[in-house]
C-alpha cells in the first residue's frame, strides 16, 4: 500500500496535501484536526491506469474545490488515494485499510466490475458508504452501495437503437469475459430483441488479450451492420489498429472504447473512423459546465491527455457525498444516506444536469451520442437526453423501503425472460 499516486509513464500527477503520511499517525490526525476522510481505491498503475487515473484527478479537484470554499460541516476534507495496481485481489485488503485504518465515512473504489465487487463487498459489509464512479451494469440495490456514473438503460439500450435504426440489424458482439461486460452483452441482447435487431456473433475474452487476427477474420466473414464492442484495458484497445491493418471498417459502437480509454487519441487515424460511443461525459460534450470542468482539470493537471467520463463522475461522486453530509448535518453513516436518498443535485455535474434518484441509488443524466471520424475527431451526432435510471424500478426495487441486497441483471426482469432462452 501506497501514500502517492503513481501514474502512467508521461503524466504528472498532483498529490493531495496530508493525504495519508503514515497510516496510523495519519488517522490521529484526521480526529485531532476534525477531518472528513474520503479513501478511494483505483488502477493508478498497469493495464487499466489511462482509464482509471482521470478519476483521481476528478477526486483531487473536487477535494481541493470544497476545501477552499471552507469545508463541510466547518471540517475540511482529507483523500486518501491506494493503487489497486489493476489486480482484483489487492481490492479486497485496500477497501478494508479505508474502513479500519483510515476509518472513511466513504470508500469509493474500482474500475473493473470485479474491482469493485472485492471491494465493495468489505465496504457495505462493514456498514460504510460505497460508491462505484464509472459506466456500470444499473442493476446493484444495496443500501450502502451508490453509483455516480450512467447505467445501460441511460446508454446501451438508446445508443443501440440508434444503430439498429440507421445502419442496420445485424450485429457483432464482442467483449471482455467478465461481469461487465457479460452484462453488457446481455443488454446488448435485450436491445436486438427490442428493436428489431440480430446478434449473428458473440464472443468473450480474458483480459490481456492482444493478438486479434481471428477475430477480426470472423466478423469479416460475417459482415455485420456493425460491430459492438465491450473491449477493455491497454492490451484489450490493440483491436483498433489491427482492424484497421486488417481493412476492417465496419461501423462499431462501444460504452467503453473512448469513453474510458480515449483511443482517438492514443492511436493514429484512421484506426478509430466510424466508431459510435455513448458518454455520459467526456471533454468533448457540449456546455459550460463541460467547459468549465475541462478548464479546471487541465490547469490543475497540464499533461492530461483527455478529461474522460470517470474524471467527471469521480468530482460528481465527491460533490454529491458533501452535499449530503451537509443536508444531514452530520457524517453519520445512516443520516448521510437519508441525505443522499433525499435526491441530491450536483449542479456543476461536467455531463449536464445530475440527480441522485433516492429510491435507486443511480442517478439521473443526459447522455450524448458521438461519432470519430477519419482525423479522430469527434462529431456530436445525436443527444440521448435527460433519463432517470429506470430498470431497478421497473423490478419494484425501492431502496428508501427495503434492502435487496443483490445484484439484477436483464434476466431478472419477466418481461425480457424470453429474450434470454437458449438459441
Amino acid at each position: 500500500m501506497r501514500n502517492d499516486v503513481p501514474a502512467p509513464s508521461g503524466w504528472k500527477l498532483a498529490i493531495v496535501a496530508g493525504a495519508f503520511a503514515g497510516m496510523a499517525s495519519g488517522q490521529a490526525m484526521a480526529a485531532d484536526k476534525g477531518e472528513i476522510t474520503v479513501c478511494t481505491v483505483d488502477d493508478l498503475s498497469g493495464d487499466f491506469a489511462i482509464m482509471a487515473t482521470p478519476k483521481t484527478y476528478g477526486y483531487q479537484l473536487a477535494v481541493k474545490e470544497i476545501n477552499d470554499a471552507g469545508g463541510v460541516l466547518g471540517k475540511k476534507i482529507k483523500l486518501v488515494t491506494y493503487d489497486g495496481q489493476s489486480n482484483v485481489k489487492r481490492y479486497q485488503e485496500l477497501a478494508q485499510a479505508c474502513v479500519f485504518k483510515e476509518k472513511a465515512a466513504v470508500v469509493m473504489a474500482g474500475y473493473t466490475g470485479a474491482e469493485r465487487e472485492a471491494a465493495r463487498r468489505e465496504v457495505v459489509r462493514n456498514k460504510t458508504i460505497y460508491w462505484h464512479n464509472n459506466q456500470g451494469e444499473g442493476g446493484i440495490a444495496d443500501h450502502y452501495s451508490f453509483f455516480s456514473g450512467p447505467t445501460p438503460e441511460q446508454q446501451v439500450l438508446p445508443a443501440l437503437k440508434y444503430m439498429i435504426e440507421k445502419m442496420g440489424p445485424r450485429m457483432t458482439f464482442i467483449g471482455a469475459d467478465y461481469n461487465f461486460c457479460r452484462a453488457i452483452g446481455a443488454w446488448t441482447r435485450v436491445a436486438a430483441n427490442l428493436y428489431g435487431g440480430k446478434i449473428e456473433m458473440e464472443e468473450y475474452f480474458p483480459f490481456g488479450v492482444s493478438q486479434w487476427s481471428s477475430t477480426i477474420s470472423k466478423i469479416q466473414q460475417v459482415k455485420p451492420d456493425f460491430q459492438v464492442h465491450c473491449l477493455v484495458g491497454g492490451e484489450h484497445a490493440q483491436f483498433y489498429p489491427q482492424a484497421q491493418a486488417a481493412g476492417l471498417k465496419i461501423p462499431a459502437w462501444s460504452n467503453v472504447t473512448i469513453t474510458d480509454g480515449y483511443e482517438h487519441k492514443r492511436f493514429a487515424p484512421p484506426a478509430l473512423e466510424n466508431m459510435y460511443v455513448p458518454p455520459g461525459y467526456i471533454e468533448d460534450v457540449p456546455g459550460k459546465n463541460s467547459e468549465a470542468f475541462v478548464a479546471k482539470i487541465r490547469k490543475m493537471f497540464p499533461s492530461v491527455p483527455y478529461v474522460n467520463e470517470h474524471a467527471a463522475f469521480g468530482y460528481v461522486a465527491v460533490k454529491a457525498m458533501a452535499k449530503a453530509w451537509a443536508k444531514a448535518g452530520t457524517t453519520d453513516t445512516e443520516k448521510t444516506i437519508k441525505a443522499l436518498e433525499s435526491g441530491i443535485e450536483v449542479e456543476d455535474a461536467p455531463g449536464g444536469k445530475w440527480v441522485m434518484s433516492g429510491s435507486q441509488h443511480h442517478a439521473a443524466m443526459p447522455s450524448y451520442l458521438f461519432k470519430v471520424d477519419g482525423q479522430h475527431k469527434l462529431q456530436l451526432i445525436a443527444e440521448l437526453g435527460y433519463t432517470e435510471p429506470s430498470f431497478l424500478k421497473s423490478l419494484g426495487v425501492d431502496l428508501t423501503k427495503a434492502n435487496p441486497s443483490r445484484q439484477y441483471l436483464p434476466a431478472d426482469n419477466p418481461a425480457w425472460k424470453a429474450f434470454f432462452k437458449p438459441q
